[in-house]
């Protein structure tokens, strides 16, 4: 593998989008970062204070030798990847994923009723950076989704509720994690 300079490939995420699907659902096939198909769902407005972040937590490789050779090969790291989101939405879906709870949380009246023990959610998640005329689609097809930090308030910012997925395996995709799809330019042409 050689790498080389190439102008197109550094990606500014000016914008973003998170969307969710049932666990297991195929990678989408979409020229609109705004529609990636009707299974997807949007994840909501998330912060533009605090962006998204893509977490790497894990052993770090190990170099081993022989007496002969004292560097002769290097371990595979046991490695987790996470993405934490900044959810700004006060609303039944942020809660059940920040409170890990189900639908059956939602009371008769509207209220969010907050579990005593958490459940991690499931979902597929979907990420698509948007850096101009380009995006950037980040897919995982099984995510579990919970709260991972004190919400703290300012009056001069708006709530956040941070969430942090933990990529897993998948019998779909051979037990990876997911797939950074290639950056595409959004498709441009109006509509009917």
């Amino acid at each position: 593998m050689a790498m080389s300079l190439d102008d197109n490939a550094p990606v500014l995420p000016v914008t973003g989008y998170f969307y969710m699907a049932p666990v297991g659902t195929a990678k989408p096939d979409f020229t609109d970062p705004e529609k990636p198909g009707a299974t997807w769902l949007n994840f909501g407005h998330t912060s533009s204070e605090n962006l998204p972040e893509l977490g790497r937590e894990g052993d770090e490789p190990e170099t081993k030798g022989s007496w002969q050779r004292k560097k002769l090969r290097q371990s595979s790291p046991d490695v987790t990847y996470s993405v934490k989101i900044n959810s700004i939405q006060a609303n039944a879906d942020t809660f059940q994923l920040y409170y890990g709870a189900g639908a059956s949380a939602v009371q008769a009246d509207g209220s969010f009723r907050i579990p005593a023990s958490p459940t991690p959610q499931t979902k597929a998640l979907l990420m698509v950076l948007v850096d101009g005329e380009n995006f950037l689609p980040l897919w995982a097809p099984n995510v579990s989704l919970i709260g991972s930090d004190a919400v703290a308030l300012d009056g001069t910012q708006f709530v956040e509720f941070s969430i942090t997925g933990t990529l897993l395996g998948h019998s779909t995709i051979g037990g990876a994690l997911g797939d950074w799809g290639i950056l595409t330019a959004v498709d441009t042409t109006p509509g009917p």
